[in-house]
């Protein structure tokens, strides 16, 4: 994990609880990245694996781990975590490593 170009990005690897909408194109990791990406903080999403799958009545939550780069440099871990718990679908930031620096909760 590194500070992006010019230091007004910032990337970071995270492990996200992500709700897919049943009927959401593509296959879960497409679905969770969908879900992922509208984010407005974020600008790139790399959806890379799936630790987890519990299906639900109208979704399937799915735990995934991710690398994502936001719009502009975050100042710490808790900036990127807060950011995350603010997006639409997700239902829990498990872990956030930005920097060489791990914030993790259950």
């Amino acid at each position: 994990m590194a500070q992006a170009s010019l230091g007004r990005e910032t990337e970071a690897t995270v492990h996200l609880r992500v709700r897919v909408p049943d009927g959401a194109p593509g296959d879960l990791l497409a679905g969770a990245a969908t879900v992922v990406a509208r984010i407005d903080a974020l600008d790139d999403v790399d959806v890379e694996e799936i630790t987890g799958i519990t299906p639900n009545l109208n979704a399937i939550v799915v735990d995934v781990r991710a690398t994502v780069t936001l719009r502009s440099a975050a100042p710490d871990d808790s900036t990127v975590r807060a950011d995350l718990e603010d997006g639409t679908g997700i239902e829990a930031v498990h872990e956030v490593a930005l920097a060489n620096r791990t914030a993790a909760t259950a």
